[in-house]
């Protein structure tokens, strides 16, 4: 059994036994797991890495580490990562953003990395976005992948202007209703006052319900155009949701159907990233 696989067994019988005690307890506790990337990697600077300009912002109470390359360049992008990853991973983007004249900005997010914490949230991740856009942008372009494409695409759609943004998505999490409801479901979370004290807890952080945080209800105020890449099969984030906002036929957001890259192999093809190149 894989040590994440196991850590989640300890957890579940941890909530089972809350809710003997206490349904509210027992919520909380897994909203609190559910916002945290369990087994956390850390990783040694590569060469790439090191070439940057290393960066370090305080986000709240935790120290986040970043890096910039190109820096000065005639364009500006971020670039953010999904959930239980880092900068590292996307560190082969980085030649082809620079030829492109882009200066490149990457932090890891809290809790992942190199960076501080031991939890994050769609809401926390958005926040960062904006403040990262205030502080090193505006930026011309954005990439992020799976959590990362949610928390860019709730950030630039609360822009003014953002019409005049380019956007990649590779595999968003498009429907956190939908990521919620797997989670519940492979915790075996069926009580209905279990669920509830669970959902009640993004109310009480964010005074939203969790419809609030999909792309789907961004999409008035979205103007920018958009690449969404998603793998047929990916076993994280269902390509239903993709279709499901294709169907309603936005001229701005262009898609591309992979089949066999999954969640993680998406951003690394060859021919996927000449499509991006070619976009931006």
């Amino acid at each position: 059994m894989k040590l994440q696989n196991f850590i989640k067994e300890l957890y579940k019988t941890r909530i089972r036994l809350l809710a003997l005690v206490s349904k509210e307890r027992a919520g909380n506790n897994a909203f609190r797991l559910f916002c945290t990337p369990l087994g956390k990697a850390g990783y040694a600077l590569s060469p790439l890495l090191q070439s940057a300009e290393q960066r370090s912002l305080l986000y709240g109470e935790q120290q986040l580490k970043g890096y910039c390359w190109n820096k000065g360049g005639a364009r500006k992008l971020l670039i953010a990562h999904g959930f239980r990853s880092h900068t590292q991973r996307f560190e082969h983007l980085i030649p082809l953003l620079v030829e492109k004249g882009y200066e490149i900005t990457a932090f890891d997010a809290p809790a992942h990395g190199r960076s501080g914490g031991k939890r994050i949230n769609a809401i926390d991740y958005m926040q960062l976005v904006t403040q990262l856009t205030e502080q090193y942008g505006p930026f011309d372009a954005y990439i992020g992948h799976s959590f990362g494409g949610l928390a860019v695409t709730l950030a630039v759609s609360e822009l003014p202007h953002n019409a005049l943004i380019k956007i990649v998505l590779f595999a968003p999490a498009a429907d956190t209703t939908g990521l919620a409801a797997t989670f519940l479901q492979q915790m075996a979370i069926r009580d209905p006052q279990i669920q509830q004290s669970f959902f009640n807890n993004v109310t009480r952080l964010s005074g939203k319900d969790l419809n609030w945080f999909t792309i789907k209800r961004c999409l008035p105020a979205l103007k920018s155009d958009i690449l969404w890449i998603h793998d047929k099969q990916d076993p994280i984030t269902p390509v239903a949701e993709a279709y499901e906002i294709q169907q309603m036929a936005p001229a701005h957001i262009h898609f591309i159907f992979t089949e066999g890259l999954g969640h993680s192999k998406i951003y690394r093809d060859a021919a996927v990233l000449e499509k991006v190149a070619g976009f931006l």
